[in-house]
């Protein structure tokens, strides 16, 4: 893969420099018509995009000595081709050094050449979305398509889900992973505005990917999603959404046999059809979860209502999803209104959630969620906001009683508000921005109130002046921050000031950052004093108009019950096209 990265890059970099002299290729992201004969003709090929390379370091000086760290450089690229012919051909890679080469996809390349709108190819790494419950941005490398003619909808992934690693007993953090490989496979009908696919996702672990006496715990799991996805919209004002799946997940393919679960009864159905398709093995550590949800959007020139359910049973797992919040139950509405040419608006969500969907758990939680927002933007760039918003958790007895005393009852409550103001002045822009938070921990049980409080303050104030005459920019910033609990404060506040330079007929550009930052604690009746100071530099200066150099580098000091003095830098150079 590496090899095969390189070999693009060096062997597109100069064909694409020599086809520029030449006038075949324009260096632009207008989009290709075909010529006629009032103009000339369109090139046959556009190439646009970048290639960076990055480098960066870290040092750490703190009593116990000097730690010095190297990142691995990196090298990435974007880059779009586009055909007369209707082609257009995005390649994404980046490629770092061997430090990284154990990891699960830190060296990746891939493509996904489009003709028009109705076919779409997929070749090495790459992160796809069928369903948010069966394959949802999860990075694959593969191969795989996407087909819309007409009204048929057909999608296919096929490759490797995670690379084998084997355990180290040198890096404890680094995690052992069989090789996974699987497909997701869509089909369906419809268009952008309203369709109905049907989603199948199939991965398994191979257990032979790895020695078998380092598996230690890991087992090899298999897991089988089935999924329904749709939207209909009838008209301009109103969309319906639905998104549900079934998932089979054993965690141990190789579990004995056993009879079905009471918990599990739904196996039985699983167990039915692998006799015949031999599709989903069912073993005692399989179980089987459903997750849905489904949404309502009524949309008016002047108002908009949104109805949102969603429900995913505990222990749902996709092998196609990086992560999602399971045992859940909720319900939300959002309604908001614009008054006023979208001047005026006013934002609110009501929402409630629960878990422990199949009372496994000691205790449920429930969850009431509401907020409320307004915001107002003038002729003469004046936009006020307010916000206004209220967690509420309780919780109830589940299989066994609930103490009374060591209940949780509270309440997260959050004001805010915030005023933006722009004006312009010979010839240069003046921006004024501030902004206020309120946080509250509210415990609503008198057992534990007493003990069981927190308050929180924030206060920002900033100005900016920007001169495009002298290409010279600053900023002044001020932060105020105070929180409050049982026995214990902190108060942090300093100020942040920022130059910006352009010189060289802006082909140099000089960036200095500062802030001061001072602190106060009280622990346990103990007051503890210090401050920090950041400081970054950065030169950023464009070599031509294809190429750019950045240098840039940050020093913190820290002094107070953990001193400390950390300095970073990275080094940047990109060839734009």
């Amino acid at each position: 893969m590496k090899t095969l990265f390189l070999f693009l890059i060096f062997s597109i970099l100069p064909s694409a420099l020599l086809m520029a002299r030449k006038g075949i290729v324009y260096l632009d992201t207008n989009s290709l018509s075909q010529p006629d004969s009032t103009r000339p003709a369109q090139p046959a090929l556009l190439l646009t995009g970048d290639i960076e390379l990055t480098k960066s370091f870290s040092v750490m000086r703190v009593q116990e000595g000097t730690f010095v760290q190297s990142t691995p450089w990196y090298l990435t690229g974007n880059l779009v081709l586009a055909t007369r012919g209707g082609w257009t051909i995005p390649i994404q890679g980046m490629w770092s050094s061997p430090i990284n080469g154990y990891g699960q996809a830190y060296n990746a390349i891939g493509v996904s050449p489009r003709y028009r709108n109705w076919l779409t190819l997929h070749g090495g790494y790459r992160n796809l979305e069928f369903s948010p419950f069966t394959l949802a941005g999860y990075t694959v490398r593969g191969a795989g398509f996407e087909l819309n003619p007409g009204l048929l909808r057909v999608g296919l992934m096929v490759g490797r889900f995670s690379k084998a690693v084997e355990p180290s007993a040198t890096d404890p953090d680094r995690p052992a992973t069989f090789r996974r490989m699987g497909y997701c496979a869509r089909i369906g009908v419809g268009t952008d505005r309203t369709y109905l696919d049907v989603i199948l996702l199939n991965a398994a672990d191979d257990a032979s990917s790895i020695l078998p006496d380092s598996t230690g715990y890991l087992t090899p799991a298999q897991n089988v999603v089935l999924g329904l996805s749709g939207r209909i919209r009838a008209n301009k004002k109103l969309t319906v959404e639905l998104d549900a799946a079934g998932s089979s997940y054993t965690s141990d393919t190789h579990a004995e046999p056993q009879p079905t679960a009471p918990v599990d009864r739904r196996s039985k159905y699983v167990n039915y059809l692998n006799g015949y398709r031999h599709l989903m093995p069912v073993n005692s550590s399989t179980s089987i979860r459903t997750a849905l949800q489904a949404s309502l959007n009524y949309r008016l020139k002047w108002a908009d209502l949104r109805l949102r359910y969603t429900r995913v049973e505990p222990g749902y797992q996709s092998m196609g999803v990086n992560y999602l919040q399971t045992d859940i139950e909720r319900v939300t509405v959002a309604p908001t209104v614009r008054l006023f040419k979208n001047r005026l608006q006013f934002r609110s969500s009501v929402g409630w959630q629960h878990d422990n969907l199949t009372a496994q758990k000691r205790t449920r939680t429930d969850r009431l969620i509401g907020s409320v927002s307004t915001s107002y933007t003038s002729d003469d760039n004046l936009t006020l906001d307010l916000s206004v918003s209220n967690y509420g958790l309780t919780q109830q007895a589940g299989y066994r009683p609930l103490n009374d005393t060591t209940r949780i009852a509270q309440n997260n409550r959050t004001l805010s508000g915030s005023v933006f103001k722009s004006w312009t002045g010979q010839g240069q822009l003046h921006t004024l921005n501030g902004s206020v938070m309120y946080q509250a921990l509210q415990d609503l049980n008198p057992f534990t109130a007493d003990n069981n409080h927190r308050q929180n303050w924030t206060y920002t104030v900033s100005y900016t002046r920007q001169n495009p005459a002298t290409g010279l920019d600053l900023n002044f910033g001020y932060t105020y921050t105070l929180s409050q609990a049982t026995a214990m404060s902190f108060l942090f506040h300093g100020p942040t000031v920022s130059i910006e330079k352009k010189l060289f007929t802006n082909k140099l550009r000089a960036f200095i950052l500062g802030s001061y930052l001072k602190n106060n604690q009280i622990l346990a009746g103990e007051r503890q004093q210090g401050f920090t100071i950041d400081y970054t530099l950065t030169f950023d200066y464009q070599l031509t108009p294809v190429h750019r150099l950045s240098i840039s580098g940050t020093t913190g000091i820290n002094r107070g019950a953990q001193s400390y003095r950390q300095q970073q830098g990275i080094v940047q150079y990109t060839v734009s096209f």
